[in-house]
């Protein structure tokens, strides 16, 4: 039985790929999201030699009334 509750589960990093899927960047390239990550327009983690997105501090953000995400906001 359904109850109709569907729950969207947000993991606190993801890959720059994921990002993109989750968020509908995909659309326009995978190289959107790579470069804002390279620009530090979106917040990011360095997990050995990979970058990841880091979800949970966009979130808090978020969260915090930030609206706007410019170039260099998390260098």
């Amino acid at each position: 039985m359904s109850t109709g509750n569907a729950y969207l589960v947000i993991p606190p990093f993801c890959t720059r790929e994921e990002f993109a899927r989750l968020t509908g960047l995909i659309e326009k390239g995978p190289e959107v999201v790579r470069g804002m990550c390279n620009q530090s327009t979106l917040p990011t983690v360095q997990v050995g030699r990979h970058q990841l997105v880091n979800v949970h501090q966009l979130l808090q953000d978020l969260a915090s009334g930030k609206t706007e995400f410019l170039s260099g906001d998390y260098s």
